[in-house]
């Protein structure tokens, strides 16, 4: 392994693009995955299952929002 900082640099760099990349795949399948469940609601006349799926996509949004953040955060550190 080369021990150059440039070049460690250059691989924290990359490494931390590729979390990036993972990251927002991540919030693109929650996003989906909460369409879904919208679409769900609307067909389902059970309260019951309406209700439950209503409180899986809010923490869906906050499973997000956290998500944002750790991506913010990485960029933050990309850029110092």
């Amino acid at each position: 392994m080369d021990s150059n900082p440039e070049t460690i640099q250059k691989m924290h760099e990359d490494q931390g693009r590729e979390k990036i990349q993972k990251l927002q795949e991540k919030i693109n399948t929650t996003k989906y995955n909460m369409e879904v469940s919208d679409e769900i609601i609307a067909q389902t006349p059970s309260d019951e299952q309406q209700e439950k799926l209503t409180k899986k996509n809010i923490l869906r949004q906050h499973g997000i929002a956290g998500l944002e953040q750790e991506i913010r955060n990485i960029e933050q550190a990309l850029e110092d």
